[in-house]
């Protein structure tokens, strides 16, 4: 008898601990792996594209081989540029710290920043217009650069 309360009590145990914990709304990359990502993303940079090419999460950002920042932000291309974004859980919006239109791009590189103590970091390299060149820690480079080269040479 002491069975079958069990086998009953165990399934709600398991729905009620599930839905404790937090969604995507409240995690650091934010809705990146849901479906509302892609209208929230091309609402953000209002860049005239109507979907998104090429997304990661917990990306960093280097310039002239320092990192810009401790935490990783959201990565995605969009049809006519590409991004660096963070989440803010307690407004649960995105806001931009990088963004590049494609037209700007001059330049798609590798790099690998070389450290002492840490892991080495590969980066994709944007160079702009300017000369400036940002670094991207992407683990799916070769993906990214694919996107980043398919949006630098249809908006030339």
């Amino acid at each position: 008898m002491m069975f079958h309360k069990a086998f009953f009590v165990a399934p709600i145990f398991f729905l009620l601990a599930a839905c404790s914990s937090p969604g995507p709304m409240q995690m650091q990359p934010g809705p990146i792996n849901t479906p509302a990502f892609e209208p929230i993303a091309l609402d953000l940079v209002k860049d005239e594209s109507h979907k998104i090419l090429f997304k990661e999460q917990y990306v960093t950002m280097y310039e002239n081989d320092t990192r810009e920042s401790l935490l990783g932000g959201t990565f995605f291309i969009t049809e006519n540029g590409a991004y660096l974004a963070y989440w803010n859980t307690q407004t649960f919006q995105y806001s931009i710290t990088y963004k590049i239109q494609a037209n700007e791009i001059t330049k798609i590189s590798d790099h690998t920043v070389v450290r002492k103590y840490l892991p080495n970091s590969d980066l994709v390299v944007i160079t702009d217009k300017d000369n400036r060149d940002i670094g991207f820690g992407i683990n799916k480079r070769n993906a990214a650069k694919y996107s980043l080269e398919k949006i630098m040479t249809r908006n030339q």
